[in-house]
């Protein structure tokens, strides 16, 4: 195989993640005392400037439209869409052009159930199955918690991801999508990292519907949605919103997209939306929670879904989460910091990111109708911001360094020892061990020497560009770090690359199973088509491929007892649970969902290559 399109392909499932997305808080500053003389009009040098950022990124990026609005407490300073929303009709994209919001849709599901929250009709921290009486998991872990509905919309509770339901005649309901939940199992006991799930939001989101007693969608519409007057927004798109919809682009053909996939992970991504109607969102929230007349949410449960929920807990390094938002502190040039909260999005062809400075009463979003802009959108809408801080106060965003501020330094050969073994890491499997007294990874035969640097960081390079690694013990794990995450607002602070594993003879009855995998004959598509399991180095390694993606994820399994097997590391996606099932023949191996069927055996499957 090509390495260099294996690494591209496992980093872009890595930091971008499957589709759907993310966001961030901060500590706040309350020196907001605006210039003398400052008016609305000088927001026009704000727009000059970011209209220039965007189009010279769109440009660059090859990213067809792009929207945005920028709101300064209860009136929206700027709406503009840029480029167009059809390329082929020459449809210009405007402040009205509907985009897929993608992951951004998580706050409006949290939203909703607060409200019951309010309504005395959730409790947060009660069992889910109070709501959801027939909601079952599987738990390997005994000593865990129940689940809550604040674990499940604080990305604690454990649960799995599944890509289920993309090619089913129909959209799945939420009560299906609980019924498949039945026989998968918890990743991680309750409240011991952040790993971000889809699954976990769509089973909030049948919590809201069992509060409310009313399906999701209907439920969204006429408890947020109407009474904002977010008329043009939906979880699913309605005849009247179509000559608006953006046309999406990526690498994925939209005649091969699953037709159903993003409407059945509707709590967790499915909502269409505009940035004029997302900025009445942004006003409510900058009014504590006031839509005109009328309170959609109390002051206090605002500020608890921006209040940090996972303080004290070491697995989660730097990311700090509220309620489904992301919490950030922005530097300042004066030494202090603004609050900042977010969320951002991303489905097959659109990327999204919401943000506001609550203190500063500042908030933006941008909508993208490209795949392509999964660091633009981002990075617009901090510019957007930032900009706009200083208009209106006074005070500059401290820029960020790009490389760590380190010189290289000698670390005794005993030190470097200490950090030899194999790690289960997003590229692969790597081993670290000392050659002629440098401290060198191996990488899916790629040899990467680790430098050692100030502030016990490693510098090296992958695919012409420098890689920061750090390594760590942290709650009992060994691991390898990203000491800054990969994109800008998405993840700042230290990110998991990986753990160290110790590997083990593998049980017989699993090396009788390596082969490939498939969807069975007749059966409807899935979103994974196919897997490859072969043994490396102690492990079982599942390569679960996409046609058409055009993408293989690589995950690295320790076997569990007969019939599972664990996926290694910490973080999203890991900790899952790898089945295997037998009936008469018949072999089938169940990832994230989806049921495969062993293909006859092939001469020399599972030997090492």
């Amino acid at each position: 195989m090509n390495r260099k399109h294996i690494f591209s392909r496992r980093q872009t499932l890595y930091f971008c993640t499957t589709l759907l997305g993310f966001g961030l808080l901060a500590g706040g500053c309350d020196d907001d005392h605006p210039p003398s003389g400052q008016s609305k009009d000088a927001y026009a040098e704000v727009k000059t400037e970011v209209s220039r950022l965007i189009e010279s990124g769109m440009a660059e990026g090859k990213v067809p439209g792009l929207s945005i609005a920028l709101v300064d407490d209860q009136e929206v300073v700027w709406a503009r869409g840029f480029g167009f929303a059809d390329e082929v009709a020459r449809r210009p994209a405007t402040a009205e052009t509907l985009y897929e919001i993608g992951s951004t849709s998580k706050v409006f599901t949290a939203t909703a159930l607060m409200q019951q929250v309010e309504r005395g009709r959730v409790a947060l921290d009660r069992p889910i199955q109070e709501l959801i009486p027939d909601f079952t998991i599987q738990s390997r872990f005994p000593e865990s918690g129940p689940i809550t509905p604040r674990n499940l919309l604080t990305h604690h509770a454990g649960i799995p991801e599944q890509y289920v339901g993309g090619f089913t005649p129909k959209v799945l309901s939420l009560t299906e999508r609980m019924k498949l939940l039945r026989e998968d199992h918890q990743t991680y006991p309750v409240e011991q990292i952040w790993a971000y799930s889809n699954t976990g939001i769509v089973v909030a989101g049948r919590a809201l519907e069992m509060a409310s007693g009313m399906e999701f969608t209907a439920a969204m519409k006429q408890n947020l949605l109407s009474p904002l007057g977010m008329n043009q927004s939906s979880f699913r798109v309605e005849a009247h919103m179509e000559p608006n919809v953006a046309v999406g682009h990526g690498s994925l053909a939209a005649r091969d997209a699953p037709p159903h996939w993003l409407d059945g992970e509707g709590p967790a991504g499915s909502m269409r939306s505009s940035v004029l109607d997302m900025s009445r969102f942004i006003k409510m929230l900058l009014a504590n929670g006031q839509a005109g007349e009328t309170t959609l949410v109390q002051p206090g449960t605002l500020q608890e879904m921006w209040r940090q929920q996972n303080v004290g807990v070491p697995l989660d390094l730097d990311t700090r989460v509220g309620i489904t938002w992301f919490l950030e502190d922005l530097p300042l040039t004066n030494g202090q910091s603004a609050r900042m909260v977010h969320h951002g999005g991303a489905t097959l062809f659109f990327r999204s990111m919401l943000a506001l400075l609550p203190e500063h009463k500042l908030g933006v979003m941008v909508l993208t109708n490209s795949s392509a802009a999964q660091k633009l959108a981002p990075f617009i809408a901090q510019e957007a911001l930032a900009r706009a801080l200083k208009v209106k106060t006074g005070l500059e965003v401290a820029p960020r360094t790009q490389e760590p501020q380190v010189q290289p330094v000698t670390r005794p050969v005993e030190e470097l020892r200490a950090l030899e073994g194999l790690y289960a890491t997003d590229l692969g499997a790597m081993k670290v061990a000392v050659e002629n007294g440098d401290l060198v990874g191996n990488l899916d035969g790629l040899r990467l020497l680790l430098a050692p640097h100030q502030q016990g960081l490693f510098k090296t390079e992958l695919q012409g560009a420098p890689l920061w690694l750090l390594f760590e013990r942290i709650d009992g794990h060994d691991v390898v770090l990203l000491p800054q995450g990969p994109l800008p607002l998405l993840s700042s602070g230290r990110q998991f690359l990986g753990e160290r594993i110790t590997p083990s003879e593998l049980p017989e009855s699993w090396k009788s199973r390596l082969g490939q995998y498939s969807v069975p004959r007749g059966a409807p598509r899935e979103f994974f088509e196919s897997a490859r399991l072969s043994q490396g180095e102690g492990l079982l390694v599942l390569d679960v491929s996409s046609a058409m993606l055009g993408e293989t994820v690589t995950l690295l399994l320790k076997p569990e007892g007969e019939d599972r097997a664990i996926v290694l590391g910490l973080g999203r996606g890991k900790g899952e649970v790898v089945r295997f099932e037998q009936q008469g023949e018949a072999r089938f191996l169940i990832t994230k969902g989806i049921r495969l069927q062993q293909n006859p055996p092939e001469k020399g499957i599972g030997s090492e290559e």
